[in-house]
């Protein structure tokens, strides 16, 4: 392990993004609208520094400490950049980067809508709430100790909530308190884990949870912080936030929602949960099997769906818990494969919800039933939806190919090790539930983009070039990321060889 030598450069991702936002919520008060260009600039000069980064940590671990409080109760505040939290950190903020240049024109439009009043003070509270969202998420993916850990996660669904309560669409304070409700609760079994945790290594530093394989409590703990963090995924039982959270957000928040569920839950559970891999072991083909029955019965629920962002969600949710049954396998190629999936998977839902706001933006309906004929009419669209698909697919040559390779090959590694119930996750997670994938995946393409233009939609409108701008980078950097996989792999390599070697 190698100190850092990058100054305080962790610390300042963090401080550019959550310690600007006073600045945006007072230009926005006076400037309205135009001051979502400052959120866009902020966001991409934290995308940058990230790409410089990368590099970095195939070589050192870039670690920063600072004094949080004095003895007898001595906390640091402690800043990790390494082969896992750098790729995550990057995508991540890559997304929430053309999701607020996507919001430049979405946005505008949203506030005109009857229920919900333009006016500068709005667009102020929505780019302030946006780049909190995307600091505290960096903050609590860099974190080393879980106390600081938990402070930013906690942060990030107060305020991901924020915007869901006040720019959602139809009863929005009803689908805004489901998910406030269902995410805190799962913060409370994390909460319980984490205290829990300490009172058995006398330590809340991530690095001293290898420890807890002495501890009698082990088993509980880290069964605490998997319920906790299972909530947050949508598994199974605990979804009942997820469809309504996804889909009657706004595009953008939608967008961000998705990535930062599953790259950030997949993150927790290769850096939180893993070290409880001893005392967890003799249950994890129960986790495996709750992943699977959560990727079918998403898969069936997308496959049902009239509409397009609900779609989306269920199918968010279905491919999200591939990650999971990865984590779960705990040999290395599932490991790896989650989480090079969650990249691919995080950056392939954001575009999909992205598109379905386009479709929104274009039509006026999300309804696929009254959609069809739009291949011509919106080409941004389609390629976007392609390349979304595909990912989620795992179909050359997005990225979803080779990361869905590995995983289903660490799946099968595990299954052949015991011959039991986790051959049969494996197979099934590997034959019918990527054929019900590709079933709603063809559907909605055929339904949307071809057949005969409805006569009540024949006026589309353009899409904006905000819009059609974010579509196509994100699409091009699945599609790098593809053709390029050492780009992401190699760092998470790094990681995976630190875990288990």
């Amino acid at each position: 392990m190698v100190k850092n030598m990058t100054g305080n450069i962790l610390l300042l991702m963090i401080m550019v993004t959550m310690g600007s936002s006073p600045i945006i919520y007072l230009l926005g008060r006076r400037i309205g609208k135009m001051v979502g260009w400052l959120s866009v600039a902020i966001l991409m000069s934290v995308t940058v520094i990230s790409i410089f980064l990368m590099p970095m940590v195939m070589e050192q671990r870039i670690i920063e400490e600072y004094m949080w409080t004095l003895p007898p109760v001595e906390f640091k505040f402690g800043l990790l950049g390494d082969g896992l939290s750098l790729p995550m950190l990057f995508t991540l903020i890559f997304v929430f980067s053309f999701a607020a240049v996507y919001s430049l024109t979405y946005m505008e439009r949203r506030m005109r809508e009857k229920d919900i009043e333009e006016s500068n003070g709005k667009y102020a509270m929505f780019y302030t709430f946006f780049v909190l969202y995307s600091g505290s998420v960096a903050g609590a993916i860099l974190s080393t100790n879980m106390i600081q850990y938990y402070l930013f996660f906690e942060l990030s669904l107060v305020f991901s909530w924020l915007l869901v309560l006040i720019f959602g669409y139809g009863n929005r304070e009803r689908t805004s308190l489901l998910y406030f409700l269902w995410t805190h609760v799962g913060g409370g079994f994390l909460l319980i884990g984490i205290l829990s945790s300490f009172w058995s290594i006398g330590s809340f530093e991530i690095a001293d949870l290898s420890k807890i394989t002495n501890s009698s409590t082990g088993f509980w703990i880290g069964i605490a912080i998997t319920l906790g963090l299972l909530v947050k995924i949508g598994g199974l039982g605990f979804h009942g936030w997820l469809p309504d959270t996804y889909s009657e957000s706004p595009a953008p928040v939608s967008a961000v929602l998705g990535a930062t569920s599953v790259l950030l839950v997949t993150y927790s559970l290769a850096r939180l949960v893993l070290p409880f891999k001893e005392v967890l072991y003799g249950v994890s083909c129960w986790l495996e099997l709750w992943a699977l029955l959560t990727i079918l019965y998403a898969g069936i629920m997308a496959l049902v769906q009239r509409d397009t962002k609900r779609l989306v969600a269920y199918l968010s949710m279905s491919q999200m818990n591939y990650c999971v049954l990865g984590v779960f396998t705990y040999v290395e190629y599932g490991v790896l494969g989650a989480l090079s999936y969650s990249i691919s998977h995080g950056l392939a839902i954001a575009l999909l919800f992205l598109v379905a706001g386009a479709i929104l933006y274009g039509t006026g309906t999300r309804d696929m039933g009254k959609l069809g004929g739009l291949a011509e009419k919106m080409p941004a669209a389609i390629i976007a939806s392609l390349v979304g698909f595909l990912t989620i697919g795992g179909v050359p040559p997005a990225v979803g190919f080779k990361s869905k390779f590995i995983l289903l090959t660490g799946a099968f590694l595990r299954g052949f090790q015991n011959f039991g119930l986790e051959l049969i996750i494996a197979i099934i997670a590997g034959t019918l539930a990527t054929v019900i994938t590709l079933a709603y995946e063809f559907r909605a393409i055929w339904r949307v983009y071809y057949g005969k233009l409805p006569s009540d939609i024949q006026k589309i409108k353009n899409i904006p070039a905000t819009i059609a701008i974010s579509l196509l980078m994100l699409s091009a950097l699945s599609i790098i990321f593809g053709i390029w996989p050492a780009l992401i792999t190699n760092p998470l390599e790094e990681f995976i060889r630190h875990v288990f070697h």
